[in-house]
């Protein structure tokens, strides 16, 4: 994920229903306080003015060091523990630079015009595309481009030794000694007398400091009616990108969980969100098990060990099955799957657990989009109320008539997930292009707004070549690695329908119409207690 926060924020300002939230920046929380099945937060605004909101949950996504696990929670036992299987504990210096690219016109003695490199080749040169682990056992360094490639900011991060004081090592004088060189090519790759080094006056300094970086938890993450969630409630080394891909998914996850909580039928938020904070640290584990697989490479202190390693590493690059297990990385052990254990919502004799794969979509009567869009978008679109969807997956149109009519017989359930068998969405394999004629087949124009059909790699490339996608100065990623067939292959062939969590995960995946209907009527039990 190359991600810049400015950008990122804008977007979740204007993601926000108005109906629903307000945004009161500014303001600093100087206490909570849970009584009569309520939270109430006192803060101050940025006036200095003292105001009390209330509520009936309390989600703390302030940080690692935020009011209300270091103030509230924690003199109630609730405490950041280290991992049990992983353990990681260290300073890094983490640095922003802001990048102009020099031109014949502004750095005419630039030696490599003469070799007929344009300014953009230079940029390229000197800072690639992807991000990159340096694996020096001297001193171990991660360094990328971050934010979108017009806004030219790099990000450099390198380790404080032992014996090294970090904001030392954070000044220029100090971080310069450590960067610099790899920011200089030795004249002879070109066929030069002398090297060539990125001109020091195209290097803006955003932001260069110490950070600790360690892998730990807590030992849980809600407490009666207050809920930690992202650095809150964990975090993570930076060897991954986890730690905000870990946020998003606690949000999404704890999000449908919260509906459902302030639903006057809920009975048991207490069993609703231990079960949140149980998936969660599950796969919290897993994404750091792939965390530390990445820093065990890059931080390898013995320069004998460090050979050995990037021999393996050039060798299993030889044989093309292992280099593609290596490329898929974390990836190769495919989606996501919970453990069951009880209080859990999923259905483990109906292969629930599982995270749903996403594939690229189109309508069934329209081309491939523009714009990117996911089964998802289509499975939760925001018309629908029910935080589980049934998904009806099919091989054919002429599949569909009998699957409408099966589905038309389950019983809706007096559920509080508010599943409504009449916004399932019907997704289609094997249809490789938009069907125009017999469109009456598919039923009303309301009727097929819920029918999309899976985009193989070639038709998803070709949407975004076209003058609309081109428009939108959106780069639409390359399919590396995608596989429409991913639903299917994941949740086996025989399946037909499945009832779908709002965060992705499979409550239960059925091979007949008398499953289905079985799984329907276990949800109100398993997500209400």
């Amino acid at each position: 994920m190359s991600q810049k926060q400015p950008v990122l924020e804008k977007h979740l300002r204007q993601g926000m229903d108005a109906t629903y939230s307000e945004l009161r920046s500014g303001s600093t929380v100087t206490n909570i306080k849970e009584e009569d099945g309520h939270v109430f937060v006192e803060y101050k605004t940025r006036n200095e003015d003292t105001c009390v909101v209330k509520g009936k949950f309390l989600v703390g996504a302030d940080g690692k060091t935020g009011f209300t696990r270091k103030k509230y929670l924690e003199p109630k036992g609730i405490l950041m523990e280290k991992s049990s299987e992983f353990h990681y504990e260290a300073i890094w210096v983490a640095l922003n630079w802001h990048l102009t690219i020099p031109t014949p016109e502004s750095h005419p003695k630039f030696p490599l015009w003469s070799l007929g490199y344009t300014p953009e080749e230079v940029y390229d040169l000197f800072f690639p595309v992807h991000f990159n682990f340096i694996c020096d056992p001297a001193r171990p360094s991660v360094c990328g481009r971050f934010g979108g490639k017009e806004d030219r900011l790099w990000r450099f991060e390198f380790v404080v030794k032992e014996g090294e004081d970090g904001h030392v090592m954070a000044s220029k004088t100090e971080a310069k000694k450590v960067i610099f060189p790899y920011l200089t090519y030795p004249g002879k790759r070109f066929g030069l007398s002398e090297d060539v080094a990125w001109p020091e006056d195209c290097i803006t300094w955003i932001r260069s400091r110490p950070f600790s970086f360690s892998a730990r938890s807590c030992n849980k993450w809600a407490l009666g009616r207050v809920i930690l969630c992202g650095d809150a409630a964990h975090v993570f080394p930076p060897f991954g990108g986890q730690g905000i891909a870990s946020g998003f998914r606690d949000a999404v996850s704890l999000s449908w969980r919260l509906k459902v909580a302030i639903d006057p039928k809920s009975t048991n938020h207490e069993n609703l969100l231990r079960g949140w904070y149980v998936e969660r640290k599950q796969q919290f584990e897993r994404s750091l098990a792939a965390t530390i697989e990445n820093g065990n490479f890059c931080n390898e202190p013995s320069r004998v060990k460090a050979f050995f390693r990037n021999w393996y590493l050039w060798l299993i690059q030889l044989i093309p099955s292992w280099r593609h297990k290596l490329q898929l990385g974390s990836r190769r052990d495919g989606m996501t799957k919970y453990d069951w254990s009880p209080g859990l919502p999923f259905l483990p004799q109906f292969d629930g657990g599982k995270l749903l794969p996403q594939v690229f979509s189109a309508p069934i009567d329209g081309p491939a989009p523009s714009s990117l869009t996911f089964t998802d978008d289509s499975i939760f679109s925001k018309e629908k109320k029910g935080v589980f969807q049934i998904v009806v997956i099919l091989d054919s149109v002429d599949q569909l008539p009998a699957a409408r009519s099966e589905l038309a017989g389950v019983v809706p359930p007096d559920s509080v997930t508010q599943l409504d068998p009449s916004e399932a969405t019907f997704i289609f394999h094997n249809q490789r292009s938009s069907i125009s004629e017999n469109l009456a087949a598919l039923g009303s124009k309301p009727q097929r707004k819920n029918l999309v059909r899976v985009l193989g790699a070639e038709e998803y490339t070709a949407a975004g070549v076209s003058s609309d996608a081109e428009g939108s100065k959106f780069a639409r990623p390359p399919p590396i690695f995608y596989d429409p067939n991913r639903i299917r292959r994941d949740l086996g062939y025989e399946k037909r329908y499945i009832i779908v969590r709002y965060d992705r995960f499979v409550f239960a995946s059925c091979k007949n119409i008398q499953e289905l209907q079985d799984a329907v009527g276990l949800i109100e039990k398993t997500v209400n207690g």
